[in-house]
């Protein structure tokens, strides 16, 4: 099962039987089973037919646009999720501060503990790396040790955005100087590091997304990311203790291995953002992308005696189990840390 990407501006998709047809000015570029889809993603301006949606909400399987830079617009699903006493759980936990505050920290917890291993990885196993790496790591853990004596969610996110901004200074310090990253920006992204950082959240917030609907419980009503219109805040929780391992140390090695390069980015013209990625290497980036989601990591839940090996994919809906039984009560929320 995997996801669909269609990329190519001015397509539209349909449906064919039980395939899904990509056509372009009237040619057909590609074809997939509908039975090897999870979900389908469209980045930018493409259609869908009413048929093929009707289609693909007959089997569970939801559509998400992105506009053509990769910013999140919104997606179609089909019927709801019976799971409404898991909801009511849900609802009901996101009012009790002290749960939602320990909810919060785990979230919190995993990002920092995660992001420490990146550094310390990298700084292992690279030659010539500067001491800024290594020191940060070192911070991360100051961090990360503040976390439990929090009491306020507010103190707690300013833990956490201390913690933020001085890893991604240990983290600028591993790109090459060429690639010109400073600091972390957004909306929009400066420079081709960000752009792939942006983009590459936004491909993990779609998959966790997935995972957590699937689940039964609400991706909207978040604990550590509070309540906002049109944000998907559990799944941006969830999202937070991945996003060192599967974005940031993509990125990383796809701007030091050559699958993204400088000529894949140019400087946006009027009604552009600043910086624009090519068609090509949106394409180069999205398969590496799910490359890494296919790269198998040890889950403490990963088989069925204990500890196993299994895809990235698979730790997201084992995540989403753990957060279940941690609303439902049975066990507390224990985030996805790296070996």
């Amino acid at each position: 099962m995997a996801t669909l990407y269609v990329i190519e501006q001015g397509a539209e998709i349909g449906c064919d039987g039980e395939r899904i047809v990509v056509r372009r000015q009237g040619q057909e570029i590609g074809s997939v089973p509908i039975s090897r889809l999870d979900d389908i993603l469209i980045i930018g301006n493409i259609g869908i037919s009413t048929p093929a949606l009707k289609r693909l909400f007959e089997r569970g399987i939801e559509v998400t646009f992105l506009t053509v830079h990769g910013r999140y617009q919104g997606r179609l699903v089909g019927a709801t999720t019976p799971h409404a006493a898991l909801r009511r759980a849900q609802y009901r936990r996101a009012d009790d501060p002290a749960w939602s505050l320990s909810q919060a920290q785990a979230c919190v917890t995993g990002k920092l503990r995660n992001a420490r291993v990146l550094l310390q990885r990298f700084a292992r196993n690279r030659s010539n790396v500067s001491p800024d790496v290594s020191i940060a790591a070192d911070d991360l853990s100051t961090y990360i040790a503040r976390i439990e004596r929090t009491t306020q969610l507010s103190s707690l996110l300013g833990v956490e955005g201390s913690a933020t901004a001085r890893y991604f200074g240990g983290l600028r310090a591993l790109f090459e100087p060429d690639w010109q990253f400073h600091a972390r920006s957004r909306r929009p992204p400066g420079d081709p590091v960000n752009v792939l950082l942006s983009l590459g959240y936004t491909l993990l917030l779609h998959k966790v997304t997935a995972a957590i609907a699937a689940s039964g419980l609400d991706p909207y009503m978040g604990y550590l990311h509070q309540i906002e219109y049109g944000r998907a805040s559990l799944a941006l929780d969830m999202m937070e203790e991945f996003r060192p391992l599967l974005v940031d140390s993509l990125v990383l090695r796809c701007c030091g291995d050559g699958r993204v390069q400088a000529e894949d980015f140019r400087s946006g013209g009027e009604g552009e953002r600043a910086i624009v990625f090519s068609p090509e290497g949106q394409r180069r980036f999205i398969s590496a992308f799910e490359e890494r989601m296919r790269t198998e990591a040890t889950h403490p839940e990963g088989a069925d005696s204990g500890p196993g090996k299994v895809s990235y994919m698979r730790c997201l809906e084992l995540q989403a189990r753990r957060l279940v039984r941690a609303i439902q009560g049975s066990t507390p929320y224990e985030p996805f840390i790296a070996r």
